[in-house]
Parts: structure tokens; sequence; C-alpha cells
């Protein structure tokens, strides 16, 4: 039996920048600019070109698909503070308020931690949000929510900030080496979606490739984030 042709990643009609909330948020658009919005906000680590073979699905349905880069992640801004989830949800918002040429609410669609997002901006500006598609995002697990000394969660993690702020990038020699370790965090991809991946999600420096994603991004510091939080977006 002849095997099977890999879909092709249709590369975005448009990309463009918002400038919101003091950063730049990248987008990828497809389909008519004048038609519904729907804003698309990919999962943790990841960046809007995930999106490439959903979203000419969505523009095909006669929708403006528009698949931003999260803060930190891809060509967007880098992050200034330890307070990732909130300013991300800000970030959502205002896109949403800049989406919405005709003062109408739009769509969102949102992938693990961008799903927790697009609830997070529903429940932060429901006038902003007709309807909300969260993928994979019922929150973490329970033990990520510590009860533990909140002087003692910031302390540690201003250290962690401290010394990924002072330690150089790991440098990879290849890609394929990137696709790889990818593909141990999450078995499920195949290698081409591997490969696509990589392919945006990285850069090439002296001496081989980096991540795009802010290595702050895993040192955020403590705030208000909990299964109250979680529940209420779903509400």
């Amino acid at each position: 039996m002849a095997a099977v042709a890999a879909e092709p990643f249709p590369e975005p009609d448009r990309a463009t920048y918002f400038d919101v909330n003091r950063t730049r948020i990248r987008a990828w658009c497809w389909g008519d600019p004048d038609a519904p919005p729907v804003l698309l906000a990919h999962g943790g680590h990841d960046h809007g070109r995930m999106w490439d073979r959903f979203a000419p699905r969505i523009a095909g349905l006669g929708f403006h698909a528009v698949a931003i880069d999260i803060r930190g992640h891809g060509d967007s801004g880098r992050l200034s503070s330890g307070m990732i989830w909130t300013a991300s949800t800000i970030d959502i918002c205002e896109i949403a308020r800049e989406l919405s040429t005709d003062g109408n609410p739009i769509g969102m669609v949102g992938h693990s931690m961008g799903g927790g997002q697009v609830l997070s901006a529903a429940a932060t500006a429901p006038e902003r949000v007709a309807w909300v598609v969260a993928l994979d995002s019922l929150g973490p697990p329970a033990e990520a929510f510590d009860d533990g000394d909140l002087v003692d969660a910031a302390t540690g993690a201003l250290d962690r900030i401290a010394r990924a702020a002072s330690q150089p990038r790991r440098v990879w020699a290849t890609r394929a080496e990137m696709a790889e370790r990818r593909g141990m965090v999450n078995h499920r991809l195949p290698g081409d979606v591997l490969d696509h991946l990589v392919a945006h999600g990285t850069v090439e420096v002296e001496g081989g490739f980096v991540w795009k994603t802010d290595p702050w991004l895993s040192h955020g510091l403590p705030d208000g984030f909990s299964v109250d939080m979680v529940l209420a977006g779903f509400g």
C-alpha cells in the first residue's frame, strides 16, 4: 500500500503585530480581514504557527482567523516580569478589542495553556468574547496548586529567575535534535508536526540553534492562580 502523503502546512495569508499592554504581539492571519474574527491561542512553549493546518479551516468557514504568539513565545515581546498569566490575559483582552472593529464580541479558540488564557480573557472581559473553544484546557493537576508559604515561594522564584538571567541559553547543534527533544515532551506528535514546530519556534545563532521561547517562562512569580480561578473561567 502506498504511503499517504502528509498534509501540507499552508502559509498564513498575512502577518502583523499588535502593540498592546506595553509589548508587541505577533499575529498570523488567514481569511478575509473584514470577516468575523476568531483569535487562536497556542499552548505553553509553542507558537502561533502551530495552527497552520487548523486556521485555514476556520477561515474557510467564513471567519478571519488570527493566531497569536503569546508574549514570551515565538516572535512576540519578551517577559518583563513574573506575572505571566495576568499579563497575557490583558494582552488577549486588548487584542480582542482591536480585532472587533464593529464593536461585536469575537470568538476564541485555545489549546492547553492558551485555552486557559482565552477562558481567563472571557471571564475578565465577557463583553469582548462571544464564544470560546478550549482544547485540552482543564487546568493543571491539583498538585500544581501549592498552599505552601508565599514568601518562600516568591524567594525561590526570584532565585530561579536570577539564575536563568545569568546563564547562557543552551545552543542545540541541529534542529533535528530539538525536534527529538520536543517529541519526548509530547510523544503523540508525528514527525512532520515536530519539524514544523521546531522550524518556526527556533532561531539560528552562532554554533547552532536556540528556542524562541523566553527562558523566564518556566520561572514565574506566585500569583492568584488557583482552582477557584480555573472554575471561574469555565463558569
